[in-house]
């Protein structure tokens, strides 16, 4: 299944832009009576999960001044100039948490995506070493999907997580050792050699 690319940066801001622009010719036409406030959060949320973090801040600066180029050219009056600056400013700060909401969900989505993508891989790996596996009865090599034979240590070990590291096993040392492999193999637990058994036993009288 082929994913739908996403669109580019610019090409989405261009999209808010033109978006706001529409918002504020809009308002301005309706006049202050009818608002178009939470139309503005479109173009923000639009470039929080398409674009960035830092495009989805700049527009929300874009939305609180087009509102306030607005404001000022339908010249709305207000019992003190300072309200019309007291309100962009709480327009603005509502923006800013849309964009940093917007963009946290979106990060917690593509973590979640990226994890889901991880752990499938995982259980098919995991699938991998499930099953029948071709082992060679001689040399123990393993034959992989493509036909190939190969050593069951790198097998293993490009399937799953595991390392090995090589060493003898009693019957192994003596077999190729057998001069030194009593003296080798005397410390270890279990592997005193053929006698250890019976070097505790008490001696029969």
């Amino acid at each position: 299944m082929v994913r739908a690319s996403r669109p580019g940066p610019v090409l989405v801001a261009f999209l808010g832009v033109g978006t706001v622009l529409i918002l504020g010719a809009l308002d301005y036409v309706t006049g202050p009576e009818l608002g178009f406030f939470v139309f503005y959060f479109a173009p923000v949320i639009l470039l929080a999960w398409y674009a960035s973090y830092w495009f989805a801040i700049a527009m929300s600066f874009a939305c609180a001044v087009t509102w306030l180029g607005v404001d000022l050219l339908s010249q709305h009056s207000y019992v003190h100039p300072a309200f019309r600056y007291w309100n962009t400013l709480i327009r603005l700060a509502s923006f800013l948490m849309i964009a940093h909401f917007a963009s946290e969900v979106r990060a917690l989505l593509m973590a979640e995506r990226e994890l889901t993508v991880r752990l499938q891989e995982t259980i098919a790996t995991v699938r991998q070493l499930k099953g029948l596996l071709p082992i060679c009865a001689s040399c123990k090599r393993i034959r992989n999907d493509k036909g190939y034979w190969e050593q069951i240590e790198g097998y293993v070990r490009d399937r799953s997580e595991a390392e090995f590291s090589h060493s003898l096993c009693p019957e192994c040392t003596r077999k190729l050792y057998p001069s030194i492999a009593d003296d080798v193999l005397r410390d270890e637990p279990g592997n005193a050699g053929p006698q250890g058994d019976r070097a505790g036993e008490p001696e029969k009288g």
